[in-house]
């Protein structure tokens, strides 16, 4: 949607509210809604919000630790600037439109250490090499027969998913779930996202969904986009969509499983080779090296929660290991495709991922690979990756992730020193808030034993 198409809709009554918003360190989507009329005459050139939104901790606490924004800087302002390319319709609320904006300070100078800053950045030095990056969310969830009310009530624990029988991969269970999947593909397509498939996922109430490959920044605010959608019908329909990585130990982890692919400045894929295509070319091949290199230094981004770490156990298609193979869903960076659909599969993050964050390390590796004309680290598994003892293993838990990004010579050329400060922060912070939590497993085995 142009400007002028927006203005158009606002004199005709059509639209009343426009919606900007931006992502925050966790990815979620801090935003303003604002009169669209306002938002024509000052909003689109920046909105002020305070800077505390991209220092604060999961539960909004106000962490310590940042120069960003704390009580010794007044916690100053800053701006959110509308990218008016993603201007669109917002079309499960009514007369509602939706801008993604990027953060820039006082003198209209982007903050480096915003997500979508991050990508832009990682993004631009990939076209400096001639390439450019497509990436696809496949994202899962569960739908909860519970609202925020009921949850809150019940200690968040004891929750009701909406089905209690496995149908993988059914029509019988999607079919069940028309109700809510049918407005979720309608409204998304009409805000610009274009979805392929909804599938049943292995765990009851479990739905994965696929969206057409795009651009990173397009692909990554179509996730976001996606997300919310996902969790805002679910809210109109009395449902609760959650995207945490494990919900519970008894039910299989919700993945983000990143598909990425490298166009050359022709149009033409920069990863596949051979005579039909389905071999890797050496671009591919040192990009995937970067990936097997580096994922150490950038998992914080791959699993950014206490939570990430419990879906990434053996045997439950989640990897553990630094592997990698074709077409095999037990390694951690899966090729797959030909052509132009030659690809890599990073299996790693959960659906609690930032898309902004993730896709920015999976660059970032895979451009200092193409830079130093890297090797991957290892053989192409054939077989059960599970069973191999000789792959260097992944972090095993937030705190490891955020010793190796703090330390990471690698995080500080390509990302800047800055900004491994202040995410580095954001990761002890995190370890802090759920180390000193008292947790429902503790009261089960200590309560009534001890």
């Amino acid at each position: 949607m142009q400007l002028e198409e927006l203005e158009g809709l606002v004199k005709a009554n059509e639209i009343e509210t426009v919606i900007v918003a931006t992502p925050d360190m966790q990815g979620r989507l801090v935003a303003k809604r604002m009169t669209a009329r306002h938002f024509i005459e000052a909003g689109k050139n920046g909105v002020g919000t305070c800077s505390v939104v991209l220092t604060w901790g999961h539960d909004h606490s106000l962490d310590e630790g940042y120069e960003l924004s704390s009580w010794e800087n007044g916690y100053p302002n800053m701006l959110v600037r509308p990218d008016m390319s993603t201007l669109t319709l917002y079309p499960w609320f009514e007369k509602t439109a939706f801008v993604m904006g990027d953060v820039i300070d006082a003198d209209g100078t982007e903050v480096n250490v915003g997500p979508r800053t991050l990508l832009k950045s990682m993004n631009e030095r990939l076209h400096g090499l001639g390439l450019k990056a497509n990436f696809v969310s496949e994202l899962e969830f569960y739908i909860l027969k519970e609202t925020p009310d009921s949850v809150f009530e019940k200690g968040f624990v004891n929750l009701k998913g909406k089905h209690q029988t496995l149908h993988p991969e059914t029509l019988m269970r999607t079919s069940e779930d028309e109700h809510y999947l049918g407005p979720l593909r309608t409204h998304l397509e009409a805000a610009g996202v274009a979805v392929e498939m909804f599938k049943a996922e292995y765990s009851a109430s479990q739905v994965e969904v696929i969206l057409k490959y795009a651009e990173a920044i397009k692909a990554a605010d179509d996730h976001m986009l996606l997300k919310y959608a996902a969790k805002e019908i679910a809210l109109q329909q009395g449902l609760v969509a959650s995207f945490m990585a494990k919900l519970d130990h008894t039910l299989g982890g919700s993945s983000c499983h990143i598909h990425m692919s490298l166009e050359d400045e022709a149009g033409k894929s920069a990863f596949s080779s051979g005579s039909d295509g389905s071999e890797s070319s050496d671009i591919m091949r040192h990009f995937l090296a970067g990936m097997t290199h580096f994922v150490r230094d950038v998992f914080l981004f791959f699993a950014p929660n206490t939570n990430s770490y419990k879906r990434l156990r053996p045997g439950t298609f989640a990897p553990d290991t630094v592997t990698w193979g074709e077409d095999n869903r037990t390694v951690a960076f899966r090729l797959v495709g030909s052509g132009n659909a030659r690809r890599i599969e990073n299996r790693i993050p959960g659906a609690d991922v930032n898309p902004y964050l993730a896709y920015s390390a999976m660059l970032a590796a895979g451009i200092k690979g193409i830079e130093d004309r890297l090797e991957p680290l290892g053989d192409p598994v054939v077989g059960n990756a599970y069973e191999g003892a000789d792959a260097p293993r992944l972090p095993q838990t937030l705190d490891e992730a955020v010793e190796a990004f703090t330390n990471s010579s690698f995080v500080r050329k390509m990302f800047g020193e800055t900004f491994q400060q202040h995410y580095a922060n954001y990761g002890r912070q995190t370890v802090l808030a759920a180390r000193t939590a008292v947790t429902d497993y503790e009261r089960r085995m200590l309560l009534l034993d001890i």
